[in-house]
């Protein structure tokens, strides 16, 4: 959960808020953790992590999606919309994974982990 405003990050919340609308996926969510880290701002941060996690909720999985859902859960109770969105993806059929073999299990049990953790974050 945000804490307080980080003085040394604040002067850089005006790039952190460019680099939300970034073309790469990547740059976005991470871009987005940094201005909540920087200012606790999750009017901003929210529907960037929050876009980002939206195919996850019909099966589709990226690497960078489990970055996203984890940062969401570090957001807390704020980032309800998105655990809204996922709440039915812990007991979906499908593999969540962008890799074969043993490492999509892997990734499959992360994922399903860090929404679980999500639900639970956003209704404490």
């Amino acid at each position: 959960m945000w804490v307080g405003m980080d003085a040394h990050a604040a002067p850089c919340a005006d790039r952190f808020r460019a680099m939300t609308a970034d073309g790469d996926p990547w740059t976005r969510v991470e871009a987005a953790h940094a201005l909540w880290a920087a200012t606790g701002d999750t009017g901003s941060t929210v529907p960037v992590l929050t876009a980002v996690v939206r195919g996850l909720a019909e099966g589709a999985h990226g690497p960078v999606v489990l970055s996203a859902v984890r940062h969401l859960v570090r957001i807390g109770r704020a980032a309800r919309p998105a655990a809204d969105l996922l709440r039915d993806v812990p007991a979906g059929d499908r593999r969540l994974r962008s890799s074969g073999g043993r490492r999509g299990f892997v990734q499959d049990e992360e994922v399903r982990s860090a929404v679980r953790g999500l639900l639970d974050a956003s209704s404490a």
